[in-house]
């Protein structure tokens, strides 16, 4: 077990000091912090107008999950049905069928036993 932890933790250091390098890095370069600032601004703002959209909307959204939730329950409700016609059709057509096989060979016993008669 005590191997196990160091490697995770020598992992886990080099991962924090190698943050902290590209970070020093990335800091040292004014462009570089300069563009760090404007992408974390128009996240910032992206992150501000979403969630003001949500506030705003929140019923309409609510509704239209809900729409959405009463519309996909009604489609699985038709599949349901459309699977249990086809399932009773199948069954209905696996009777037919055995009903024409036996018919048929009535028929052929009835044609060969009137071959076997001996006629007047």
């Amino acid at each position: 077990m005590e191997m196990e932890k160091k490697p995770c933790q020598t992992l886990c250091k080099g991962l924090w000091i190698g943050g902290a390098v590209a970070l020093t890095v990335i800091l040292a370069k004014k462009e570089w912090r300069e563009k760090l600032k404007e992408e974390a601004s128009e996240l910032k703002q992206g992150t501000t107008e979403a969630l003001t959209f949500i506030r705003e909307n929140r019923e309409q959204i609510f509704d239209q999950v809900r729409d959405t939730a009463t519309e996909v329950s009604q489609v699985i409700r038709d599949i349901s049905e459309d699977v249990k016609k086809i399932s009773e059709t199948a069954s209905h057509l696996k009777e037919s069928s055995e009903e024409i096989i036996q018919a048929t060979k009535d028929a052929a016993s009835e044609v060969k036993q009137l071959k076997n008669k001996p006629h007047a």
